[in-house]
């Protein structure tokens, strides 16, 4: 497994050594920068690419603060970005009073330490971090695989199973339920033709009691809704309908 990677913002050198010395050894990958300008110069990249685990950062340092380095890769263009898109910060400060604090944290800072501070208190909340992350990551994960498993995806099309949901062109389409059913049973059966008959049978789970006409008005609407797509849905004269691919 490969080791979690650490990267030290913090503008006093001894600290710095001190930090290194003692993850390294608790075997944690380390890289050091003294200030946040050497750190964005060097490590930006790598930061947004998920190759760092978590951030150790100094609050008060020369030109530009931890607080200010923080921001900045929380924002584009002056939007905020998604948490997800840094890794967890811890902030080492001497400051101790309430406002840096909640600052913090209104950046997305996962914990606070102040100086000084034992390092046995740095790697235990080192690793209490890391755990929620990954903890987080897993959560994400399986939330990702479940929508997965729920989805049925044809280009821009995508129908969530489990709250029984449609994007076109990822816009929200607004769908009976019986709509998305039709939907969901053409989409599985790509490249087949489906009479009126099976259709009632398989989607209305009808024994005669439904209209053959019911289901020309329910394609009708599925195309309206469908857009650009709507053209996938053949009709077959004297068969009955198909999904082409």
């Amino acid at each position: 497994m490969a080791k979690q990677r650490i990267l030290i913002v913090d503008d006093e050198e001894d600290i710095c050594m001190i930090l290194s010395y003692s993850l390294q050894k608790a075997g944690y990958e380390v890289l050091v920068a003294h200030s946040a300008e050497e750190a964005l110069a060097n490590y930006e990249l790598i930061i947004k690419n998920y190759e760092v685990d978590l951030i150790l950062l100094d609050i008060m340092m020369g030109e530009m603060s931890g607080l200010e380095m923080a921001e900045k890769l929380k924002s584009e263009n002056g939007k905020v970005k998604s948490e997800n898109h840094i890794p967890p910060i811890i902030f080492l400060t001497a400051l101790s009073d309430e406002d840096t604090v909640l600052q913090g944290f209104k950046l997305g800072a996962d914990d606070y330490i102040s100086k000084p501070f034992r390092i046995a208190e740095v790697l235990a909340r080192v690793a209490a971090v890391l755990r929620r992350t990954e903890a987080r990551r897993r959560q994400g994960d399986e939330a990702i695989r479940q929508e997965g498993e729920n989805c049925i995806v044809f280009e821009g099309i995508v129908v969530n199973k489990a709250d029984m949901s449609l994007k076109v062109d990822d816009e929200a389409v607004v769908m009976t339920r019986k709509e998305i059913e039709l939907l969901c049973y053409l989409l599985t059966h790509r490249g087949q033709i489906l009479s009126r008959e099976h259709l009632l049978k398989n989607v209305w789970d009808s024994n005669g009691f439904v209209l053959e006409r019911t289901v020309d008005v329910h394609i009708t609407h599925l195309r309206k809704k469908l857009g650009q797509y709507g053209k996938q849905i053949v009709t077959k004269s004297g068969y009955g309908y198909m999904f082409s691919v």
